[in-house]
């Protein structure tokens, strides 16, 4: 493995595509509310493809804004910048090349790793810095400058996504089914109160950023929106764990008022000093990040199949792909170098006994029953399986299991699945644990999967609901056949979630603020998608099981 690692690279999809114009799709590495991002090899090297949704193709307004904004993209120097390339601006599908970085971004290293200090803390907010003069210099914002929106490579920060987000821009910052763009943690207070924004709402981000690299987290991080709202407009952050020549920066560029805030080029003066601020081109190529050590060691497997084939890229042995040339065989071996086994699993806890269990062979076996066959909304497929589906009414779907026994307060809930219908990116399906004190204070957790292999555990409460975890690839994934272990443990005011994919680990996390969970456990079923989406999810599920954990 190299020392900073490169961006996890997926498998292909048979949707996905294998070519787009002069460039060979190698692999997925991302997806947005926007589009998908692929590797691919160009005819000068790799390169990363944003391939842009078709449902926001298809929208004429958002069209000639997308092509607005990548012209203007176009003009910002390679300055600290992930440069926009190339792109197709007529005809389906739309898509914009850029410049690929081999390594990871800061959300993941933060995530991964810890904190930056010293030089790679100064390098890191030089270099955004002179990004965001670049991007200004163009005469354009980035508009969501966030950790996942920096690549860390050795030659320093890249900043990457700017300028492209306006065309999702239908008025005042935000798209046209209202969701703001941008990242509440990271957002300016002139974003949310309706005012001018402008350039200083990036220098404000800028100074988010270098907070959230020193300490892990953005100066206003919260739980839901309407916190961060509050946070933003309302919170004086501590700086007293910056340096004193850059807390002064970051004081500054954190103003409330976006006219008191410093420029970018004054930013780099207040960092390197003016003469070397002035020199753009030369203070790039000084710029050195040392990520030695960044990224945890790769854990190699010890059977020798599991060896082989983790020195085989997974979206190489899922479809192969046609790539030509000495440069091609560079990219795939570059990828196939980082790929591997990350940790070995860890297996799932024993439940001391069986509290609950149901193959749905009986429809009368108390589950909410909407009509027992294979395509109803909610019930008894008839088959032996149940199933859950969304619709145009409910964008999420979700039951308790029949259980008339105590529940216990430290369960492992198990559950065969079969996910059949659902954009791969936007439907989730798992297993819910429901703490509600009555109708009026919900608290309940969904530990869930998407089709594409991604798991993610969620919280939603009365007032709101939020990833208490990133989406996180589970290895070797079926949508057709999976099995589901999640633990649900609540002690006094804490919980802690813990979901297996195939009795391997893939997400775990601690609730400390639990307060709110204070009804009888319960523990059921969910299918839901994204609103908006008009593919609708269906998951049939078979062999529910709840085990008392000791």
């Amino acid at each position: 493995m190299t020392a900073y690692g490169l961006p996890p690279v997926l498998g292909l999809e048979p949707a996905d595509p294998i070519a787009l114009g002069p460039y060979r799709i190698a692999g997925r590495l991302g997806r947005g509310g926007m589009g998908t991002v692929y590797l691919a090899e160009g005819p000068s090297g790799p390169v990363a493809i944003k391939v842009i949704n078709t449902n926001l193709a298809a929208d004429p307004e958002f069209v000639a804004r997308f092509r607005n904004e990548v012209a203007a993209a176009r003009k910002v120097s390679r300055f600290c910048t992930a440069p926009v390339l190339d792109a197709r601006l007529e005809g389906e599908p739309l898509w914009v090349v850029t410049e690929y970085v081999a390594g990871p971004d800061l959300a993941r290293v933060l995530r991964d790793h810890g904190t930056l200090s010293g030089a790679n803390l100064e390098a890191l907010a030089v270099g955004v810095a002179l990004a965001l003069t670049a991007i200004h210099g163009a005469g354009i914002m980035h508009r969501d400058l966030k950790p996942a929106n920096v690549l860390l490579s050795p030659l320093g920060p890249k900043v990457i996504d700017f300028g492209i987000a306006r065309a999702l821009d239908a008025n005042g910052g935000q798209t046209s089914t209202g969701h703001v763009i941008g990242t509440p943690d990271y957002m300016a207070p002139e974003r949310f109160s309706g005012g001018t924004s402008g350039p200083p709402a990036d220098i404000f981000a800028w100074g988010c950023v270098v907070v959230a690299a020193a300490t892990g987290k953005s100066p206003f991080a919260a739980r839901n929106m309407p916190e961060a709202l509050y946070r933003v407009m309302n919170h004086t952050p501590d700086l007293e764990d910056l340096d004193p020549d850059l807390r002064d920066l970051v004081k500054a560029a954190l103003d409330k008022d976006p006219a008191a805030r410093p420029t970018a080029q004054n930013l780099l003066s207040g960092l390197v000093g003016r003469n070397d601020a002035e020199d753009t081109a030369k203070l790039a190529g000084t710029l050195r990040l040392n990520l030695f050590g960044l990224l945890p060691p790769t854990v190699r497997a010890t059977d020798p199949a599991e060896r082989e084939a983790s020195r085989t890229p997974p979206w190489f042995r899922q479809r192969p792909v046609v790539v030509g040339g000495a440069m091609a065989g560079a990219l795939l071996l570059a990828v196939a170098a980082v790929i591997g086994i990350r940790a070995l699993p860890q297996d799932p806890p024993v439940s001391a006994d069986v509290l609950y269990r149901d193959d749905f062979g009986n429809d009368k076996s108390g589950w909410p029953n909407d009509g027992t066959r294979v395509d109803t909304s909610r019930g008894y497929t008839g088959d032996g399986r149940y199933t859950l589906a969304t619709d145009i009414s409910n964008s999420d779907r979700w039951t308790d299991a029949p259980v008339n026994a105590e529940p216990p307060e430290r369960a492992l809930v198990t559950v065969r699945i079969n996910i059949t219908d659902g954009t791969p990116w936007n439907a989730w399906t798992g297993i819910s644990c429901d703490y509600k004190l009555d109708d009026e204070h919900l608290h309940y957790y969904t530990l869930e999967i998407r089709p594409d292999g991604r798991a993610r555990i969620r919280k939603s409460t009365s007032a709101t609901a939020w990833d208490m975890t990133s989406d996180l690839l589970a290895p070797a994934f079926s949508k057709e056949k999976a099995t589901l272990r999640a633990e649900c443990s609540r002690d006094g005011g804490e919980v802690r979630l813990a979901l297996w994919v195939d009795d391997r680990l893939v997400a775990e996390t601690v609730d400390e603020d639990a307060r709110g969970a204070k009804g009888r456990p319960r523990f059921g079923l969910t299918v839901g998608k994204r609103p908006g989406d008009s593919t609708e999810t269906r998951a049939y599920f078979d062999d529910f099981e709840i085990g008392r954990l000791p």
